[in-house]
């Protein structure tokens, strides 16, 4: 095993606690590694073996800003729950979460094809999604000043979400420490782990950490992603461990909760 003895102890002491224990993990970053192109992430086999064996225990959700279609694409484990679009679609219904603004989708498409058209020709690449527009300079680091320029005027409704090497424009309101509120309201946990690696799921943490303030057993851990590692993320956590010890993580909690698999 390569998490370290004290992560191994935190986790040990969230697997006694009282459950039912609530599993939430952002999706790139965290359960996927990063790549150059998002069309290409894939989360691992055995991260998704952990996860379906851990949902067989315990509640287990993606937190992301990926779409709800592309997130059950990407981690298609029975049993799973999602909160996607940054809050903005879940596979739940929830007071909590905004309703969808069909205007938005008009505001958002213009805005697109503006930043489109000034960029042609660069290593900008656009990503579209359900309810939001991720622009991704991480082929040319140096475009992320003239990006912030040309997304200082945003339409009604609009807002800019910051991440590795990414600025998104989405719904304004939401956010993923509502996507965590939504999924304690839905399924009472009194046990906690909450990962993440980026700026979007700051708030995420420090929500799971607030819950262990109000008597909740939880734990927020902070995913490495070497020196792109935003610091509040690190700040925001109880604890760090590598993206590609998540898997193993998730395993061993599993095995902790469940028993050891069957031969």
């Amino acid at each position: 095993m390569t998490l370290d003895e004290a992560l191994a102890g935190r986790l040990r002491g969230l697997a006694r606690a009282p459950g039912p224990l609530l599993v939430a993990g952002d999706l790139d970053g965290t359960l996927a590694p990063i790549v150059p192109r998002p069309e290409d992430a894939r989360v691992p086999p055995a991260t998704l073996a952990a996860l379906e064996r851990l949902a067989g225990a315990a509640r287990v959700a993606v937190v992301t800003g990926r779409d709800l279609a592309t997130a059950r694409a990407l981690a298609p484990v029975p049993g799973l729950e999602f909160v996607a679009s940054h809050g903005h679609e879940s596979s739940f219904e929830s007071s909590l979460l905004p309703a969808p603004d069909p205007a938005l989708a008009g505001r958002l498409e213009a805005l697109t094809r503006s930043v489109a058209s000034r960029f042609e020709g660069t290593a900008l690449r656009i990503e579209r999604k359900a309810r939001s527009v991720a622009f991704h300079y991480r082929a040319d680091p140096a475009l992320a000043e003239p990006l912030r320029a040309a997304l200082a005027d945003l339409p009604a409704g609009v807002r800019l979400q910051a991440g590795r090497l990414v600025i998104e424009a989405l719904p304004a309101g939401a956010g993923k420490d509502i996507a965590l509120a939504a999924l304690v309201e839905r399924f009472r946990p009194r046990s906690i782990l909450a990962l993440g690696d980026d700026l979007t799921d700051v708030a995420m943490l420090e929500a799971a950490r607030a819950l262990e303030a109000e008597g909740a057993h939880g734990l927020a851990l902070a995913v490495a992603g070497g020196a792109e590692t935003p610091p509040e993320v690190v700040s925001a956590a109880d604890a760090v461990v590598e993206q590609g010890q998540v898997g193993e993580l998730l395993a061993y909690l599993a095995e902790l909760v469940m028993g050891p698999p069957s031969p």
